[in-house]
């Protein structure tokens, strides 16, 4: 142990690949080194999470947050689907709320997400184009979101899975029928610059670790967002991930990403137990390579030289609230158990953050 009382890198992954390979029920119940210093006091970059404004009724759970992360995503309480009513009125209760428990501690917001292909509120259906354009609606909409956070928000996903399923192509929606399936997306980057001048303007999608097709695509229209002017400023890769994705994946996709030059976001990180492919891999093993995932992760993002980390998210800091224990009870995909202590996940991101 360093004279300063932390653990070296070496004793940290010793004990954190110790932990993963023990059974679900001993990961649960023990914790690693009782002393682990909180994430964002180790990270040279933002370490952020996702909450829900009913989070922050669990004081447990509030006090967590507060302690490891230093950045906030609202789940879902900033989309359009919470936002915009029938009326076409705006609701901002829940996101105020998580704003000002960012603000209180001195966290920054990531907005998430401005345009979503999955979302189209009944207001903008049913326009009256007589009272007001398709076009101006749209901006109107994001100019009072991002305006609302501006000075807290030091990001934004402006688009949010704009590439298809299957890589071929962007998506079909609303906003593409309506406005140009490149200008719709366009458009929302000059907007929310427009709103704010300063925050970073992220394009996010998922599986691009997985979809080598999708990922080309991702670059493609970054490359071509960049080259019409729009100021695209960042990347956001969610990483919903199963333990068992293959060794070496994850780093050439940040890898990739990087190539164009701008900051990379890792923005939804988790990484499932029962979503893994390989069903002959014991619990045991599933939680070493959990692990592993988490490492390669954190390593990766590492490597990035500094001005491209943009920040680190995990999709939830306990097993509990996440989206993949609700989908399957059996999962514990977060690096901090039901109780909010550390498992071994965390110890892995702390030795990755300060080797």
């Amino acid at each position: 142990m360093a004279a300063s009382g932390l653990y070296s890198r070496r004793a940290v992954v010793g004990s954190a690949l110790a932990l993963s390979a023990c059974g679900a029920k001993d990961a649960q119940s023990q914790s690693v080194p009782a002393d682990l210093p909180p994430l964002k006091t180790v990270a040279p970059f933002r370490i952020g999470t996702c909450v829900q404004a009913l989070h922050l009724d669990d004081p447990a759970l509030a006090a967590l947050i507060a302690r490891q992360a230093n950045q906030l995503t609202a789940e879902w309480q900033m989309k359009m689907e919470y936002i915009v009513q029938p009326d076409g009125s705006f609701r901002f209760d829940a996101p105020d709320r998580i704003a000002a428990f960012a603000r209180a501690h001195g966290m920054g917001l990531l907005g998430h997400t401005l345009i979503w292909y999955a979302q189209a509120p009944e207001a903008f259906q049913r326009l009256d184009e007589n009272r007001i354009g398709f076009a101006d609606a749209y901006r109107n909409y994001i100019l009072a979101v991002v305006e609302r956070y501006r000075g807290l928000a030091v990001g934004w996903d402006v688009v949010n899975e704009a590439v298809a399923e299957d890589g071929n192509g962007w998506r079909g929606s609303l906003w593409s029928e309506r406005l140009g399936d490149f200008e719709h997306i366009a458009l929302a980057y000059r907007t929310a610059r427009e709103a704010d001048p300063q925050a970073t303007l992220l394009l996010n999608d998922y599986n691009l670790e997985y979809n080598d097709t999708k990922r080309a695509t991702f670059l493609k229209l970054a490359e071509r967002l960049l080259a019409s002017g729009a100021p695209l400023t960042g990347l956001g890769t969610q990483m919903h991930v199963a333990a068992d994705i293959a060794p070496g994946k994850i780093t050439r996709m940040i890898r990739e990403l990087a190539s164009l030059g701008l900051p990379i976001h890792v923005s939804e990180l988790d990484v499932s137990l029962t979503r893994s492919e390989n069903k002959l891999l014991s619990r045991g093993e599933l939680l070493r390579r959990q692990t592993a995932v988490y490492a390669e992760t954190a390593e990766a993002f590492m490597a990035l030289p500094q001005r491209q980390r943009f920040a680190f998210t995990l999709w939830g800091l306990r097993d509990r609230d996440s989206w993949l224990t609700a989908e399957n009870a059996g999962d514990a995909p977060a690096v901090f158990d039901n109780a909010g202590r550390p498992k071994a996940g965390a110890a892995a991101l702390v030795a990755a953050f300060r080797a």
